[in-house]
């Protein structure tokens, strides 16, 4: 490993390990000192109890440094043996007035001839780690099967906090607007980049990310589309073949609206009834703003084998 992509390689190791203690609240300097004080007194009483607490304090830790370093070890492979690059372009759409250079991780294939890639967009909650650690997963499939991948970044750039978007309807939908321009962006400089098949650019998102995937597969402009639990009311027909994939207990964009539709060669809806939204992203079954969110390891996994079977399907 050259020194230049080790300091890249450790550089995304450290991200992943300190957000993973930022995601999890019972690992917060308060959350460990109000546990920790009334242990050291009730020990004398109950100990066995007691104990049990505090060895649970000090295993989380443990469990999650194993799931931030298994994390680390997958990083080398979703680039093969080529080196993963931070990127930046200059957005066709300004921000407020004032341009925009987008970012984004490329993970290149190190095949000799030119390769397919797909494009990975985040949804309104923007990269935060547990999402950002998804779609390392979903670059890291898509490598294996010999497509590059571009996780790209459409809110750091602009300064917007993870979050902020979720919180209006007004603030997804003009997301939803300068997002497939920035999905068309991303193709365009794939296509530019050699070693890229210009005719088989993909493109998939998650969420609000996965509503701008509905609004892409109708503009057309890429060789097929996936989208994970988007809200369904920004379909419009699809000039690309299109697969959906929608989760039975989301109750922030119940999927039922994508169902309605014809399935064709050209159209896939698959919904999972008991996964709930972001059911491909890595955290507990929670609650953020009000619903319901978490993990589906059977949903994930099909979903992503689906995913690579359309995408083969349609490929030129």
């Amino acid at each position: 490993m050259r020194p230049e992509f080790s300091r890249r390689f450790l550089k995304i190791c450290l991200t992943s390990l300190s957000a993973f203690y930022i995601d999890d609240r019972a690992l917060t300097a308060t959350a460990v000192t109000n546990i920790l004080r009334p242990a050291d007194v009730a020990l004398k009483s109950r100990p066995d109890q007691e104990m049990g607490r505090l060895a649970e304090i000090v295993m989380k830790p443990l469990r999650i440094l194993t799931a931030a370093f298994a994390i680390c070890a997958c990083l080398p492979s979703a680039a093969g043996a080529a080196e993963v690059e931070w990127v930046k372009f200059r957005a066709k759409s300004e921000w407020r007035g004032q341009p925009v250079d987008l970012a984004g991780t490329f993970y290149p294939t190190a095949q000799g001839r030119k390769a397919p890639a797909v494009i990975l967009m985040h949804g309104c909650g923007g990269l935060r780690t547990s999402v950002r650690s998804s779609l390392y997963e979903h670059a890291n499939l898509f490598v294996r099967n010999g497509f590059a991948a571009l996780l790209l970044d459409s809110f750091g750039p602009r300064g917007i906090d993870g979050g902020w978007v979720c919180e209006g309807l007004g603030r997804l939908a003009e997301a939803r607007s300068y997002r497939l321009q920035d999905a068309q962006d991303a193709a365009d400089w794939l296509k530019a980049r050699a070693g890229i098949d210009g005719q088989n650019i993909f493109l998939m998102g998650q969420s609000n990310g996965g509503s701008v995937a509905l609004r892409a597969a109708a503009a057309g402009g890429f060789r097929a589309v996936a989208a994970y639990y988007p809200w369904c009311g920004a379909a419009s027909g699809n000039r690309a073949p299109l697969i959906v994939f929608g989760a039975g207990r989301d109750d922030w964009v119940p999927p039922g609206a994508c169902g309605l539709r014809p399935q064709s060669e050209n159209y896939r809806f698959v919904l999972y009834p008991e996964a709930a939204h972001s059911f491909d992203v890595r955290s507990g079954i929670t609650s953020y703003l009000g619903h319901r969110i978490g993990f589906d390891a059977s949903a994930t996994a099909d979903s992503r084998s689906r995913m690579i079977a359309f995408f083969r399907q349609h490929m030129r």
